[in-house]
């Protein structure tokens, strides 16, 4: 299952207007989370940094995204969505939701609700294990 949506998430990316599943996810991550600093999404994407860093420089080269100094910090930058990095990270939101309701339109009537429900306790216990302090379980 887990194969089959990361595979459809890679076709999706694909028509994305930027050119790696990596700058899509920068995109979507900063519209829905704000400005973070590059250790900030590192964490949050659960990237190597180095590769995060050149993703982010090829975004601010296509003008999608800025790197701001840091009110608090002067040693560190803010990344930033500019105007067309929010229109191309809504796009894509667009993109997604799309998918979405493609995938759930091919359930029968009946199991749809019961999916969407399922799927939101999921999302719930899923967010619930992250925000816990159970450590990694190896």
């Amino acid at each position: 299952m887990t194969r089959l949506f990361g595979e459809l998430q890679q076709r999706n990316f694909a028509c994305c207007d930027v050119q790696s599943a990596t700058q899509c996810s920068i995109l979507t991550t900063l519209a829905r989370e704000g400005d973070q600093t590059l250790t900030a999404l590192t964490r949050t994407l659960n990237l190597d940094k180095a590769w995060l860093s050149r993703s982010t420089d090829d975004l601010v080269e296509q003008g999608l995204l800025a790197k701001t100094p840091h009110p608090g910090d002067r040693r560190a930058l803010l990344l930033r969505l500019t105007d067309a990095g929010q229109s191309a990270a809504r796009d894509l939101d667009a993109q997604l939701n799309t998918q979405s309701a493609r995938v759930l339109a091919r359930l029968p009537e009946e199991d749809r609700a019961a999916a969407l429900r399922l799927l939101t306790s999921l999302g719930a216990a899923l967010q619930a294990e992250l925000n816990g302090e159970a450590g990694c379980g190896c």
